[in-house]
């Protein structure tokens, strides 16, 4: 499998400059979520969706989770 790093590293930068801009030093992320479709001819349906929750955030992700599917379905593409 390929994987082009950039478009990973432009949203981790992203995320981070945004909380720096918009948060004060004392603030702290409690949990992170990476959702990935990942799409191919041997994934059932042609593709899937993975993610990576952090250490200690899993009682969060439910509902993380639960939100980014909506979301993707609500654009058609049903994971």
């Amino acid at each position: 499998m390929a994987i082009d790093l950039s478009l990973f590293n432009n949203s981790v930068g992203t995320l981070l400059d945004h909380l720096t801009r918009h948060y004060a030093d004392d603030a702290k992320l409690e949990t992170y979520v990476i959702c990935a479709r990942v799409r191919s001819a041997k994934i059932p349906g042609g593709s899937g969706i993975n993610w990576i929750v952090n250490p200690g955030g899993e009682e969060l992700a439910g509902g993380l989770l639960r939100d980014v599917l909506k979301a993707v379905e609500g654009d058609g593409n049903r994971p």
